[in-house]
Protein backbone atom coordinates (compact mmCIF):
# COMPACT_ATOMS: atom_id res chain seq x y z
CA UNK A 1 0.00 0.00 0.00
CA UNK A 2 2.86 2.59 0.69
CA UNK A 3 4.35 1.90 -2.63
CA UNK A 4 1.29 3.50 -4.00
CA UNK A 5 0.78 6.25 -2.06
CA UNK A 6 3.96 8.75 -3.96
CA UNK A 7 2.61 7.30 -7.84
CA UNK A 8 -1.06 8.39 -6.44
CA UNK A 9 0.12 12.15 -5.06
CA UNK A 10 2.17 12.75 -8.49
CA UNK A 11 -0.96 11.86 -10.56
CA UNK A 12 -2.89 14.42 -8.57
CA UNK A 13 -0.12 16.99 -9.30
CA UNK A 14 -0.35 16.49 -12.97
CA UNK A 15 -4.38 16.21 -13.52
CA UNK A 16 -4.68 19.23 -11.08
CA UNK A 17 -1.80 21.53 -12.21
CA UNK A 18 -3.78 23.67 -14.23
CA UNK A 19 -6.89 24.38 -11.90
CA UNK A 20 -6.77 27.79 -10.35
CA UNK A 21 -6.69 28.16 -7.12
CA UNK A 22 -9.75 30.99 -7.32
CA UNK A 23 -12.06 29.13 -9.25
CA UNK A 24 -15.74 29.67 -7.07
CA UNK A 25 -15.71 25.49 -6.92
CA UNK A 26 -12.52 25.28 -5.42
CA UNK A 27 -8.78 24.95 -6.76
CA UNK A 28 -5.56 23.71 -6.43
CA UNK A 29 -2.04 25.90 -6.45
CA UNK A 30 1.24 24.06 -7.09
CA UNK A 31 4.46 25.08 -5.81
CA UNK A 32 7.91 23.97 -4.94
CA UNK A 33 11.38 24.57 -4.89
CA UNK A 34 14.93 22.92 -5.70
CA UNK A 35 18.36 22.94 -4.19
CA UNK A 36 21.66 22.05 -4.89
CA UNK A 37 24.57 22.14 -2.14
CA UNK A 38 28.08 21.82 -1.84
CA UNK A 39 28.91 20.68 1.61
CA UNK A 40 32.53 20.36 3.38
CA UNK A 41 32.22 19.59 7.06
CA UNK A 42 35.68 18.88 9.25
CA UNK A 43 35.05 18.01 12.68
CA UNK A 44 38.40 17.53 15.00
CA UNK A 45 39.98 14.06 14.91
CA UNK A 46 37.76 13.01 11.86
CA UNK A 47 38.65 12.92 8.36
CA UNK A 48 37.35 16.18 6.32
CA UNK A 49 33.96 15.37 4.65
CA UNK A 50 32.80 16.89 1.27
CA UNK A 51 29.98 15.74 -0.20
CA UNK A 52 27.49 17.01 -3.09
CA UNK A 53 23.50 17.07 -1.73
CA UNK A 54 20.13 18.10 -3.13
CA UNK A 55 16.76 19.14 -2.06
CA UNK A 56 13.50 18.69 -4.57
CA UNK A 57 10.11 19.40 -2.15
CA UNK A 58 6.35 19.60 -4.06
CA UNK A 59 3.67 21.31 -2.40
CA UNK A 60 0.23 21.39 -3.43
CA UNK A 61 -2.61 23.35 -1.92
CA UNK A 62 -6.00 22.54 -2.06
CA UNK A 63 -8.75 24.79 -1.11
CA UNK A 64 -11.53 22.86 0.05
CA UNK A 65 -13.98 25.84 0.54
CA UNK A 66 -13.42 29.73 2.19
CA UNK A 67 -13.02 27.95 5.25
CA UNK A 68 -10.61 25.29 5.04
CA UNK A 69 -8.48 23.81 2.86
CA UNK A 70 -5.92 20.56 2.41
CA UNK A 71 -1.82 20.92 1.56
CA UNK A 72 -0.06 18.24 0.61
CA UNK A 73 3.83 17.67 -0.16
CA UNK A 74 6.52 15.25 -1.55
CA UNK A 75 9.86 15.83 -0.82
CA UNK A 76 13.41 14.28 -1.00
CA UNK A 77 15.00 12.60 1.76
CA UNK A 78 14.94 10.07 3.97
CA UNK A 79 13.06 9.53 7.12
CA UNK A 80 15.39 11.70 8.94
CA UNK A 81 12.83 14.04 10.72
CA UNK A 82 15.27 17.38 10.25
CA UNK A 83 16.74 16.98 6.91
CA UNK A 84 14.98 16.90 3.27
CA UNK A 85 18.48 16.54 1.89
CA UNK A 86 19.69 13.39 -0.44
CA UNK A 87 23.26 12.97 -0.83
CA UNK A 88 24.36 12.14 -4.24
CA UNK A 89 26.04 8.57 -3.88
CA UNK A 90 25.09 5.37 -4.05
CA UNK A 91 26.51 4.57 -8.14
CA UNK A 92 23.83 6.50 -9.59
CA UNK A 93 20.85 4.79 -7.58
CA UNK A 94 16.99 6.14 -8.12
CA UNK A 95 16.67 8.43 -5.21
CA UNK A 96 12.74 8.34 -3.58
CA UNK A 97 10.29 11.10 -2.80
CA UNK A 98 8.24 10.63 1.01
CA UNK A 99 5.62 12.46 1.99
CA UNK A 100 6.93 15.60 3.48
CA UNK A 101 2.97 17.34 4.00
CA UNK A 102 -0.30 15.95 4.82
CA UNK A 103 -2.57 17.78 6.67
CA UNK A 104 -6.06 20.09 6.65
CA UNK A 105 -6.57 23.84 7.47
CA UNK A 106 -9.98 24.86 8.85
CA UNK A 107 -10.89 28.75 10.11
CA UNK A 108 -14.10 28.89 10.99
CA UNK A 109 -16.88 31.69 9.74
CA UNK A 110 -18.15 31.95 12.96
CA UNK A 111 -15.20 32.85 15.37
CA UNK A 112 -12.65 35.12 13.43
CA UNK A 113 -9.06 34.58 14.46
CA UNK A 114 -9.28 31.10 14.98
CA UNK A 115 -7.41 28.44 12.78
CA UNK A 116 -7.14 24.62 13.48
CA UNK A 117 -4.15 22.39 11.55
CA UNK A 118 -3.89 18.81 11.95
CA UNK A 119 -1.55 15.73 10.33
CA UNK A 120 1.67 16.51 9.33
CA UNK A 121 2.17 20.00 8.84
CA UNK A 122 4.88 23.03 9.38
CA UNK A 123 6.30 24.07 12.51
CA UNK A 124 3.52 26.00 13.75
CA UNK A 125 5.39 27.83 16.54
CA UNK A 126 6.37 31.29 16.46
CA UNK A 127 10.35 31.10 16.16
CA UNK A 128 12.10 34.45 16.86
CA UNK A 129 13.95 35.85 13.29
CA UNK A 130 13.40 32.25 12.64
CA UNK A 131 16.24 30.52 15.33
CA UNK A 132 16.82 26.84 15.25
CA UNK A 133 17.80 26.69 18.53
CA UNK A 134 14.89 23.97 20.07
CA UNK A 135 13.26 23.32 16.13
CA UNK A 136 15.19 22.51 12.73
CA UNK A 137 13.96 24.31 9.99
CA UNK A 138 12.69 20.50 8.20
CA UNK A 139 10.84 19.92 10.74
CA UNK A 140 7.36 18.68 10.27
CA UNK A 141 5.17 18.02 13.92
CA UNK A 142 2.68 15.41 13.30
CA UNK A 143 -0.92 16.14 15.18
CA UNK A 144 -3.42 18.83 15.95
CA UNK A 145 -2.53 22.33 16.82
CA UNK A 146 -5.31 25.58 17.12
CA UNK A 147 -4.58 29.33 17.40
CA UNK A 148 -6.59 32.34 17.90
CA UNK A 149 -5.15 35.50 17.28
CA UNK A 150 -6.82 39.01 16.91
CA UNK A 151 -5.34 42.65 16.23
CA UNK A 152 -6.22 45.86 17.28
CA UNK A 153 -4.80 49.05 15.67
CA UNK A 154 -0.84 48.60 16.01
CA UNK A 155 -1.32 45.91 18.66
CA UNK A 156 -1.71 41.87 18.02
CA UNK A 157 -2.14 38.79 20.22
CA UNK A 158 -2.10 35.36 19.78
CA UNK A 159 -2.24 31.63 21.69
CA UNK A 160 -2.26 28.39 20.38
CA UNK A 161 -2.25 24.81 21.85
CA UNK A 162 -0.77 21.50 20.34
CA UNK A 163 -0.78 17.97 20.86
CA UNK A 164 2.12 15.90 18.62
CA UNK A 165 2.64 12.20 18.75
CA UNK A 166 6.47 11.48 18.47
CA UNK A 167 5.86 7.21 18.95
CA UNK A 168 2.75 5.45 19.28
CA UNK A 169 3.98 2.25 20.88
CA UNK A 170 1.82 -1.34 20.26
CA UNK A 171 2.71 -2.91 23.87
CA UNK A 172 4.01 0.34 25.97
CA UNK A 173 3.82 3.93 26.68
CA UNK A 174 3.46 6.48 23.79
CA UNK A 175 5.51 9.33 23.45
CA UNK A 176 4.18 12.71 22.81
CA UNK A 177 4.44 16.17 22.92
CA UNK A 178 2.33 19.01 24.86
CA UNK A 179 2.89 22.56 23.74
CA UNK A 180 1.53 25.88 24.09
CA UNK A 181 2.62 29.44 23.04
CA UNK A 182 1.49 33.05 24.07
CA UNK A 183 2.62 36.05 21.66
CA UNK A 184 2.46 40.06 20.86
CA UNK A 185 3.56 42.33 18.68
CA UNK A 186 3.50 46.03 17.96
CA UNK A 187 3.77 46.93 14.71
CA UNK A 188 5.13 50.19 13.78
CA UNK A 189 3.46 52.95 11.43
CA UNK A 190 4.10 52.47 7.92
CA UNK A 191 4.95 48.60 7.84
CA UNK A 192 8.64 50.34 9.35
CA UNK A 193 9.01 47.79 11.95
CA UNK A 194 7.32 45.30 14.79
CA UNK A 195 8.78 44.21 17.85
CA UNK A 196 7.21 40.26 18.68
CA UNK A 197 7.61 38.50 21.37
CA UNK A 198 6.83 34.76 22.30
CA UNK A 199 6.76 32.21 25.48
CA UNK A 200 6.41 28.75 24.83
CA UNK A 201 5.93 25.48 27.19
CA UNK A 202 6.86 22.38 25.90
CA UNK A 203 6.24 19.50 27.58
CA UNK A 204 7.53 15.70 26.42
CA UNK A 205 5.72 13.09 27.98
CA UNK A 206 7.31 9.88 28.71
CA UNK A 207 11.30 10.14 28.25
CA UNK A 208 13.22 9.69 30.96
CA UNK A 209 13.77 5.87 31.23
CA UNK A 210 12.66 5.64 27.47
CA UNK A 211 14.33 4.43 24.19
CA UNK A 212 15.70 7.46 22.38
CA UNK A 213 13.12 9.07 19.73
CA UNK A 214 14.09 8.03 16.06
CA UNK A 215 17.55 6.11 16.82
CA UNK A 216 18.07 4.03 19.98
CA UNK A 217 22.17 4.62 19.02
CA UNK A 218 22.17 7.89 19.24
CA UNK A 219 21.09 10.36 21.62
CA UNK A 220 21.83 13.46 19.45
CA UNK A 221 23.75 15.19 22.83
CA UNK A 222 21.24 14.04 25.65
CA UNK A 223 21.82 12.56 28.36
CA UNK A 224 21.25 8.81 28.76
CA UNK A 225 21.43 6.00 31.46
CA UNK A 226 23.56 2.91 31.65
CA UNK A 227 20.61 1.21 29.20
CA UNK A 228 21.21 3.89 26.46
CA UNK A 229 17.80 5.60 27.86
CA UNK A 230 16.63 9.14 28.13
CA UNK A 231 18.33 9.88 31.74
CA UNK A 232 15.07 13.47 32.06
CA UNK A 233 12.29 14.33 31.09
CA UNK A 234 12.02 17.63 28.87
CA UNK A 235 9.74 19.96 29.90
CA UNK A 236 10.93 23.42 28.34
CA UNK A 237 10.48 26.82 28.66
CA UNK A 238 10.95 29.23 26.06
CA UNK A 239 11.12 33.48 26.05
CA UNK A 240 11.92 34.62 22.43
CA UNK A 241 11.70 37.96 20.78
CA UNK A 242 12.82 39.95 17.64
CA UNK A 243 13.02 43.49 16.31
CA UNK A 244 13.02 44.42 12.86
CA UNK A 245 12.94 47.87 11.13
CA UNK A 246 14.13 49.25 7.96
CA UNK A 247 17.24 51.14 8.37
CA UNK A 248 17.58 53.52 5.24
CA UNK A 249 15.10 51.02 3.93
CA UNK A 250 17.38 48.28 4.33
CA UNK A 251 15.79 45.56 6.74
CA UNK A 252 17.53 44.55 9.78
CA UNK A 253 16.22 41.82 12.09
CA UNK A 254 17.70 41.55 15.47
CA UNK A 255 16.46 37.97 17.32
CA UNK A 256 17.09 36.45 21.07
CA UNK A 257 15.84 33.17 22.15
CA UNK A 258 16.21 31.53 25.25
CA UNK A 259 15.47 28.16 26.70
CA UNK A 260 15.43 25.89 30.31
CA UNK A 261 14.66 22.52 30.50
CA UNK A 262 12.69 22.90 33.86
CA UNK A 263 13.03 18.95 34.49
CA UNK A 264 16.71 18.92 34.60
CA UNK A 265 18.60 20.17 37.26
CA UNK A 266 22.39 20.56 35.02
CA UNK A 267 22.79 21.33 32.08
CA UNK A 268 19.58 22.99 31.21
CA UNK A 269 19.92 25.54 29.29
CA UNK A 270 20.52 27.54 26.24
CA UNK A 271 20.09 31.05 24.13
CA UNK A 272 20.78 32.19 20.70
CA UNK A 273 21.40 35.96 20.03
CA UNK A 274 21.67 36.74 15.97
CA UNK A 275 21.31 39.74 13.75
CA UNK A 276 20.14 39.67 9.92
CA UNK A 277 20.54 42.92 7.44
CA UNK A 278 19.04 42.58 4.30
CA UNK A 279 16.67 40.70 2.84
CA UNK A 280 16.51 38.75 -0.47
CA UNK A 281 13.34 39.02 -3.02
CA UNK A 282 14.65 40.82 -6.23
CA UNK A 283 17.58 40.30 -8.42
CA UNK A 284 20.39 41.92 -6.97
CA UNK A 285 18.74 41.96 -3.30
CA UNK A 286 21.08 40.06 -0.46
CA UNK A 287 21.02 39.49 2.93
CA UNK A 288 24.01 38.26 5.35
CA UNK A 289 23.29 37.31 9.10
CA UNK A 290 25.40 36.28 12.02
CA UNK A 291 24.49 34.13 14.76
CA UNK A 292 26.09 32.99 18.19
CA UNK A 293 24.43 30.19 20.10
CA UNK A 294 24.87 27.93 23.65
CA UNK A 295 23.16 24.65 24.04
CA UNK A 296 23.92 22.86 26.86
CA UNK A 297 23.59 18.80 26.84
CA UNK A 298 20.01 18.60 28.31
CA UNK A 299 18.70 22.31 27.30
CA UNK A 300 15.92 20.58 24.41
CA UNK A 301 15.82 17.42 22.67
CA UNK A 302 18.80 17.07 20.66
CA UNK A 303 16.90 15.01 17.81
CA UNK A 304 14.57 18.07 16.73
CA UNK A 305 17.31 20.91 17.37
CA UNK A 306 19.34 22.46 14.18
CA UNK A 307 20.77 19.62 12.23
CA UNK A 308 23.91 22.14 10.70
CA UNK A 309 24.42 23.64 14.13
CA UNK A 310 27.42 20.91 15.76
CA UNK A 311 26.61 18.18 12.95
CA UNK A 312 22.75 18.53 14.95
CA UNK A 313 22.21 17.95 18.49
CA UNK A 314 23.26 19.33 22.01
CA UNK A 315 26.14 20.17 23.95
CA UNK A 316 27.76 22.51 21.84
CA UNK A 317 28.42 26.29 21.31
CA UNK A 318 29.47 28.24 18.83
CA UNK A 319 29.25 30.82 15.42
CA UNK A 320 26.76 31.01 12.38
CA UNK A 321 27.44 33.43 9.59
CA UNK A 322 25.57 33.55 6.25
CA UNK A 323 25.02 35.79 3.00
CA UNK A 324 22.57 35.29 0.35
CA UNK A 325 22.56 37.21 -3.09
CA UNK A 326 19.74 36.53 -5.41
CA UNK A 327 21.11 36.56 -8.83
CA UNK A 328 18.29 35.75 -10.75
CA UNK A 329 14.39 36.08 -10.27
CA UNK A 330 13.78 33.16 -8.25
CA UNK A 331 16.76 31.82 -8.33
CA UNK A 332 19.69 32.56 -5.09
CA UNK A 333 23.54 32.14 -4.56
CA UNK A 334 23.94 31.15 -0.62
CA UNK A 335 27.03 30.63 1.43
CA UNK A 336 26.84 29.54 5.26
CA UNK A 337 29.54 28.61 7.57
CA UNK A 338 29.63 26.99 10.94
CA UNK A 339 32.61 27.33 13.24
CA UNK A 340 31.19 25.23 16.51
CA UNK A 341 33.00 23.55 19.62
CA UNK A 342 31.06 20.54 20.74
CA UNK A 343 31.20 19.96 24.31
CA UNK A 344 31.66 22.46 27.37
CA UNK A 345 34.25 20.65 28.27
CA UNK A 346 37.11 18.97 26.75
CA UNK A 347 35.64 20.27 23.22
CA UNK A 348 36.17 19.35 19.93
CA UNK A 349 36.32 22.08 16.95
CA UNK A 350 33.70 21.40 14.29
CA UNK A 351 33.40 23.68 10.68
CA UNK A 352 30.60 23.30 8.09
CA UNK A 353 30.55 25.24 5.04
CA UNK A 354 27.60 25.28 3.15
CA UNK A 355 27.22 26.86 -0.53
CA UNK A 356 23.88 26.74 -2.14
CA UNK A 357 22.04 27.62 -5.23
CA UNK A 358 18.28 27.79 -4.93
CA UNK A 359 15.18 27.79 -7.07
CA UNK A 360 11.82 28.62 -6.61
CA UNK A 361 8.58 27.98 -8.34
Amino acid sequence: MNKLIVPAMLGILLIFGNVGANESNGGISIKGDFRYRHEMIDKEASEVRHRHRLRARFYLEGTVNDHSKIILGLSSGSSDPVSNNQTLTGSFSSKGLLIDLAYFQIMPEGVPGLKAIGGKMKNPYFKPGGSELIWDSDIRQEGIAAFYSRTEENVSVGIMGAGFWIEENKAGDDAYLLGGQATGSYHLPEKSGHLKGGVSFFNYVNTRGFATFYDEEDSYGNTVDDSGWYAFDYELLEIGAEVYYRINWIPVTAMFDYVTNTAADSLNTGWLAGITVGKTGKPGSWDFRYIYRELKRDAVLGLFADSDFRGGGTDAKGHEVGASLQVMEKTTFAVTYFHNEIGFEDSLDFQRLQVDLKFKF
